[in-house]
């Protein structure tokens, strides 16, 4: 693994795509393009996502997601089994979609959707992120971070009753065999290089909040559940560094569940990863002072930059920022990263020059605490 410095700096995952890289995905997706051709295209666009990052100073950086349609869609696109189809759900938000048999309270309304869902027993012929992975070690000499979605992630958004019950009769059913395909590609990924591995699990921070809770019968059981499916992908895994990130969603510069971290707190310490990235500059998302209450010695993605807003914090309010959180935290646990991916979804309406400008002033809040903490 690559030696970090103290303070490193990171990504989430996605930096905004290009829109002649969103017609490319776009134009795979429906048959246009090829996988080879898809990629052949897209290795001369990742340089220049590897060169933003590099430049404004990230030390461990990712490929933008520019791979991939989506933070979640990425499993149905690299995965034989999906299917495109268009069904209704009653939810708060499109992130919200849980299938528990309750009564939605009366504000929630009927979203439509569009996307991929299971349809036929899935078959792992090629690997999700693993190539693409390979190439960003051989075009970088920095740390590289890949994020895959959770389990439980997947089994929320890419399994429905009524497409779905033949190949897999349950939802339960579909995690299980989900499970070891995650497992497998987490494989592939530490044999390509990769130092960081990261799985995103904005559903499982909306238990913060007590209108998603209500739709559930037994909350608990349900965030418990999601921790152990991830662990079981994890078991037994070294050499590569593992990270848990959770959020309230991001799509169109919107957050989609209020509440502190202390509902699913215990839930994420029993996590056995290396490190939570955890969004606190949002001010939806409480204080850090959560780790008074809750302290523990894994690292912490510790979110200070805020992706929504469309001003950049400057580097002074960061660094404030994260002496906060020096106060219950030693330095040498703290990785500095934005709140969220930068564009989790292909149309989130950020900017690269916003992103670089936000990252920027996170490096260098990152030189002025090294400066001070070293």
């Amino acid at each position: 693994m690559t030696s970090d410095p103290l303070f490193p700096t990171s990504v989430i995952g996605s930096l905004p795509r290009p829109k002649w890289v969103i017609d490319q995905l776009i134009a795979h997706q429906n048959g246009g393009m090829s996988d080879r051709e898809l990629d052949a295209s897209l290795d001369k666009a990742i340089p220049f996502a590897i060169g933003l990052q590099e430049s404004a100073g990230i030390d461990i950086i990712s490929d933008g997601e520019w791979r991939r349609i989506g933070y979640f869609e990425v499993f149905a696109q690299m995965v034989d089994g999906f299917q495109q189809a268009e069904y209704q759900t009653q939810a708060l938000a499109p992130e919200l979609l849980p299938d528990t048999g309750l009564s939605p309270p009366q504000q929630w309304t009927l979203k439509e959707f569009k996307q991929a869902l299971v349809v036929e027993g899935m078959t792992y012929s090629r690997p999700i992120a693993a190539p693409g992975a390979a190439f960003l070690r051989q075009n970088t000499g920095k740390s590289i971070k890949v994020a895959l979605p959770s389990p439980y992630m997947i089994g929320g958004r890419l399994w429905h009753p009524a497409y779905s019950s033949a190949a897999y009769p349950s939802r339960r059913d579909f995690i299980e065999a989900v499970i070891p395909i995650l497992r497998a590609e987490v494989l592939a990924l530490r044999a390509a290089g990769v130092d960081v591995v990261q799985f995103d699990d904005p559903w499982l921070c909306f238990f913060v909040d007590p209108e998603h809770r209500a739709r559930f019968a037994d909350a608990e059981a349900e965030i418990e559940r999601a921790i152990d499916d991830l662990n079981r992908v994890l078991a037994g895994i070294d050499g590569i560094k593992t990270a848990l990130h959770v959020c309230r969603g991001n799509r169109a510069r919107t957050v989609y569940a209020n509440g502190d971290y202390e509902p699913i707190m215990p839930h994420l310490l029993r996590a056995d990863v290396d490190q939570l990235a955890m969004e606190f500059a949002v001010s939806q998302a409480g204080d850090v002072s959560i780790f008074e209450q809750f302290p523990t010695d894994k690292e912490i993605g510790l979110g200070v930059v805020d992706v929504r807003g469309e001003i950049a914090d400057t580097p002074a309010v960061i660094v404030e920022r994260v002496e906060k959180a020096l106060r219950y935290l030693a330095p040498e646990q703290i990785t500095l990263n934005p709140d969220c991916g930068f564009a989790p979804t292909s149309t989130n309406p950020i900017s690269l020059e916003e992103a670089y400008q936000k990252l920027k002033a996170m490096s260098d809040a990152a030189e002025i605490l090294r400066q001070r903490y070293a």
